[in-house]
């Protein structure tokens, strides 16, 4: 019944939740059990081999499962492991039909391939560098788990031996399940902990993202920008800002409709993205602007992306109704280094302003850096 329970639940998640293959996984797994677990009630009133070893047989097959989930759920590819699990349970498969009638013979076959699954996870999860509660409660799951099955190979040793007799041996064994059910349903819970943080995260991270282009929001941007100036204040390490907007970009908007403006936009943040090197940002702070932070950065660096951005713009045309159309951009330029003489009133964003407003004055399609002779412009 928990098994089936839990199979309707994360097939739930799976179907609102289409690239959580995780879920599928774990929703395969928890069906496994159910029908092995089925199928172990059913040797009670049928009788014969069968039910015995078909059920175990599913029941270990869907903890692989709940394994091959956990790989899935961090991103991991399984389709080489897959085949190995075939090859690992076709081995158990078979050697469990060698002897089929000698129940101790098929209590240690199921015993230790059960055992190699909890082992597995229990590597896995004691691997992960960064663990979350829900992993952490895995953990402990799978750590149960493997002491219920050692215990278990144990007492088929001791029986096999005729060290106890088949009743105290049942007994002990009873006992011993209801820890494997304990573990088993502590193992489910951590699954589940381990879902509501990846989802949570998700949530965090879709808040943070631009719904159009995909780039991070003004106020994910401004956060990394106040941690780059307080490196500036505190150690001198230098940064750049550049502030870019698309040219002309109204007129694309009234001519070839919003639909084409939508996708010159998308088109200039996946461009300039792919120029981006790690810890660099770049935001959409609005309509066609768009910023862009160089940490530890020189002006030599900044002055190389701008060209950069300008060179790959103009060797990649866009496409819109067939006709190819050629984005440029005006990008202001302000640094923050040991050359720079900041007031405390100074505003790295409005010097970057005044830099691109000279660039615009000269005709577009260039770029700026700003100097305090922009603050007498007119």
């Amino acid at each position: 019944m928990n098994s089936a329970i839990l199979a309707v639940i994360w097939g739930g998640v799976a179907l609102a939740y289409r690239d959580f293959y995780a879920a599928r996984h774990w929703m395969a797994g928890s069906l496994l059990t159910c029908i092995g677990a089925f199928l172990l009630i059913l040797q009670y009133s049928i009788g014969g081999a069968f039910p015995a070893v078909a059920g175990n047989f599913l029941i270990i097959a869907g903890f692989w499962l709940f394994y091959t989930g956990l790989l899935a759920f961090y991103g991991i590819k399984i389709r080489s492991i897959l085949l190995q699990l075939v090859v690992i349970m076709s081995i158990s498969l078979f050697s469990a039909l060698a002897e089929y009638s000698n129940w101790l013979w098929l209590a240690a076959v199921h015993g230790l391939t059960y055992l190699a699954a909890l082992v597995c996870m229990f590597v896995f999860l004691a691997a992960r560098r960064h663990k979350s509660p829900g992993a952490y409660v895995c953990l402990v799951a799978v750590f149960l788990g493997v002491g219920c099955q050692i215990y278990n190979l144990y007492l088929t040793f001791r029986i096999s031996a005729k060290d106890i007799d088949v009743s105290y041996f049942l007994t002990l064994y009873a006992y011993n399940f209801l820890v494997m059910q304990f573990s088993a349903g502590l193992l489910t819970f951590g699954f589940f902990i381990l879902t509501i943080d990846a989802l949570r995260k998700e949530v965090e991270r879709l808040a943070g993202v631009d719904d159009l282009t995909g780039l991070p929001t003004r106020k994910r941007f401004n956060a990394v920008l106040n941690l780059a100036d307080q490196q500036f204040k505190e150690r001198d390490i230098p940064y750049a800002l550049l502030l870019i907007d698309v040219d002309h970009f109204k007129s694309f908007n009234d001519d070839m409709g919003h639909r084409a403006g939508d996708v010159i936009l998308q088109h200039f943040g996946k461009t300039v993205s792919s120029l981006l090197k790690v810890r660099q940002i770049m935001s959409r702070h609005g309509g066609d602007e768009f910023c862009i932070l160089l940490p530890a950065s020189t002006k030599e660096q900044a002055e190389t992306l701008a060209k950069r951005i300008k060179e790959k713009l103009s060797a990649l045309p866009i496409t819109v109704d067939a006709k190819p159309i050629f984005v440029t951009v005006s990008i202001g330029i302000a640094l923050r280094n040991s050359e720079t003489t900041v007031s405390q009133e100074a505003d790295i964003f409005d010097e970057a302003d005044k830099a691109l407003y000279q660039v615009k004055r000269n005709g577009r399609d260039g770029y700026e850096f700003y100097h305090a002779a922009f603050e007498h412009a007119e």
